[in-house]
């Protein structure tokens, strides 16, 4: 008998040196177009307003001072680890992410519309907005984060898993959802309730959907 296909994400594995030292140190700021590789942009570094749109990041350690407005829009991201950013907005949609970690960021509103991750993990932090309207996700785990609003309406997402996370509200409209987990996080609202097929819930989850499976089946309940 064939085996089923593992639904659990493929962990990303960055190539990176153990020691973040072992890179070369950048000692300016990205800019638009730029390829960068196996640089370190150290929190000696404000990156508050940059702009990197279409940037190349191959191999790359990103730990700023701030990151505040940092432009990321069409960038290629592969082999990086962005940790502990600080930013009210974060402009990063239509870019290309693979085998990358983002880290312990706290964030008011980040756009990754229209954003291909493949293999990416995103470790802690907090969001206040997140927007993946449109895009594609592939193997890729949230794990303990704080989610207060997360809009994936018109996306495509292939084994996600939120681990341990607190979403306030996620938007699935138009979404189309394959091997996505959902079991161990807390999840306190909900749009799109037609577009969950290929999600697993826990019981609790379940139970507390409830009113929401009925009032878009049309079921009064008395």
């Amino acid at each position: 008998m064939p085996r089923k296909p593992d639904p659990r994400p493929a962990p990303p594995n960055p190539d990176l040196p153990a020691d973040e030292a072992d890179l070369l140190a950048a000692t300016a700021a990205p800019r638009a177009g730029g390829s960068y590789d196996g640089q370190r942009f150290g929190p000696e570094l404000d990156l508050s307003g940059v702009d990197a749109r279409d940037a190349r990041f191959l191999g790359c350690v990103l730990r700023p001072a701030r990151a505040d407005g940092l432009v990321l829009v069409g960038t290629r991201v592969v082999d990086c680890l962005l940790a502990d950013l600080a930013a009210a907005e974060a402009p990063w949609r239509a870019g290309t992410w693979r085998d990358t970690v983002l880290s312990g960021a706290r964030v008011g509103a980040l756009d990754l519309s229209a954003t291909g991750w493949d293999r990416v993990e995103v470790r802690g932090g907090r969001y206040d907005f997140v927007n993946l309207r449109g895009a594609e996700l592939v193997d890729v785990t949230f794990t303990d984060v704080d989610l207060r609003d997360v809009d994936v309406s018109g996306a495509r997402l292939t084994r996600v898993r939120f681990a341990g996370c607190r979403i306030g509200h996620l938007d699935v409209g138009s979404a189309t959802l394959s091997a996505v987990d959902l079991t161990s996080s807390e999840l306190s609202g909900l749009s799109g309730v037609g577009h969950l097929r290929g999600a697993r819930v826990s019981r609790v989850q379940l139970a507390q959907l409830a009113p929401l499976f009925a009032g878009h089946l049309g079921v009064e309940v008395v």
